[in-house]
């Protein structure tokens, strides 16, 4: 059977979002105006929840496209329902190149045709504390359907009646920036991070640290300059004193 994206399903489906959301939690929206108002974009961010779309849905006025694990898929409901509400899938498990290509070529079809896609880049969800590494392509996909990229970051434990935290930032054109490739989904990850509420610029900073301990690799050459850069002197001094604890558990 062919199930395809339904404008009024999706129109009523976000009334329900909407009185759901605002009276069962206590949103906290920052940096709104820098969600594009006369163009279409993608919309990416960090992933602790599933109802991370819900919360998107809340907070934004368009039609939001989102691509989703295809296991929401594996029951005749399950695939009904999201199909109508607009998702679309991919198969994190996929090995063969050209079904893997699916889904961004998806994406892509629905920039053009005007649509917003929103991605997670982590690929599934995890606890606020835990880093989550970025899967690569979503620059990639912002660059192929000629729009923007909307950066978000999202604090909060969905525990009814609670605060959820969200945090927006200015679009970039990736086009414009013309980074190195391989660069790219790392300049969207710091991006993401430095949105976190809950501080992540730092979080990534101790991954990184771990990651270079690990790895034999200089630890001052490698984190120095970017935390100085910040200028966040306390917590230098706390990844340095974490820096010390590693290298004397790695010497055991």
């Amino acid at each position: 059977m062919d199930i395809k994206y339904s404008y009024k399903f999706y129109k009523n489906f976000k009334k329900f979002v909407l009185f759901y959301m605002k009276h069962i939690y206590d949103i906290e929206c920052n940096g709104i105006e820098n969600i594009p108002k006369d163009k279409n974009y993608v919309l990416s961010g960090n992933h602790l929840n599933i109802l991370d779309s819900w919360l998107l849905i809340a907070i934004t006025d368009e039609h939001l496209r989102f691509m989703v694990d295809k296991k929401l898929y594996d029951t005749k409901a399950g695939e009904w329902f999201f199909k109508k509400v607009g998702t679309f899938d991919i198969d994190p498990n996929e090995t063969d190149p050209n079904k893997k290509m699916m889904a961004v070529r998806n994406s892509v079809e629905l920039l053009k045709s005007g649509e917003i896609v929103s991605i997670f880049p982590e690929g599934k969800t995890h606890p606020v504390n835990v880093h989550v590494p970025f899967k690569g392509g979503v620059p990639a996909i912002s660059k192929l359907g000629n729009t923007v990229l909307v950066p978000f970051g999202i604090e909060g434990s969905y525990k009814p009646f609670t605060k959820l935290k969200v945090n927006i930032g200015e679009p970039i054109n990736f086009k414009e920036l013309r980074l190195p490739k391989e660069e790219e989904n790392i300049y969207l990850e710091k991006k993401v991070r430095e949105l976190e509420p809950y501080d992540g610029e730092i979080h990534y900073l101790q991954e990184k640290i771990i990651k270079v301990i690990e790895n034999n690799e200089e630890i001052e050459k490698n984190i120095t300059e970017e935390i100085i850069f910040n200028n966040k002197k306390e917590e230098f001094n706390y990844l340095d004193d974490q820096v010390k604890k590693l290298k004397q558990l790695k010497k055991k």
